[in-house]
């Protein structure tokens, strides 16, 4: 092999590698279809939900359920086990809506016979036991500020790509990690763009 042909070769394998890091994004899209089954909890839970606190506590101004997992586990509870889920309540969440003003968003699980409340984010952890299922993942990242789009298993949890916006004219992506005990880490940002207005 003459040594223009070798330094060209050398040349075109350097060059190709210097793409490897976009070539390696995620590529798995995710798209939510959750069920209790989704979870792998840290104990025999048989059904909870994500509800937004009101902060007043008024009969005709109740707490309004925002996701349940699931519907028919739910439509089979005993009556006892349906007030012990009325009967929950808190002013902490593990996030918050209603900005700029304070709406907890939490969770409640039920056992056969108690209920727990999730009021925090280490509640939120504590209750997932670590981030090993894609629907832990995706409220993981949610509860954090980012919304779910692409990923792949690495063996210390998932690479993902993760759409963020500030909701006061800026939004983009990420290229972050989660590891399996929940700490998020931040890779590259990908993307980020401007627009008018703000929640």
């Amino acid at each position: 092999m003459s040594l223009p042909i070798f330094f060209i070769l050398l040349l075109s394998l350097f060059l190709s590698g210097c793409g490897t890091e976009e070539q390696r994004l995620p590529s798995d899209e995710y798209k939510e279809e959750v069920t209790l089954s989704s979870f792998s909890l840290n104990d025999n839970y048989i059904y909870w939900e994500i509800r937004v606190g009101n902060m007043f506590h008024q009969e005709e101004d109740e707490d309004e359920v925002i996701l349940r997992y699931d519907d028919e586990v739910l439509s089979e509870l005993t009556p006892a086990q349906i007030k012990l889920l009325e009967n929950a309540d808190t002013n902490n969440g593990f996030d918050a809506y209603c900005a700029p003003g304070y709406c907890p968003v939490y969770g409640v699980a039920l056992l056969v016979d108690s209920v727990f409340i999730i009021e925090s984010r280490q509640d939120l952890l504590t209750f997932f036991g670590s981030i090993d299922t894609l629907a832990e993942l995706s409220r993981w990242l949610d509860t954090n500020g980012y919304s779910l789009r692409k990923y792949e298993n690495i063996a210390s949890g998932y690479r993902v790509i993760a759409a963020w916006d500030n909701d006061c004219g800026t939004r983009g992506e990420d290229l972050v990690e989660v590891l399996l005990d929940g700490t998020i880490n931040k890779i590259k940002e990908l993307s980020s763009e401007e627009y008018n207005g703000c929640v």
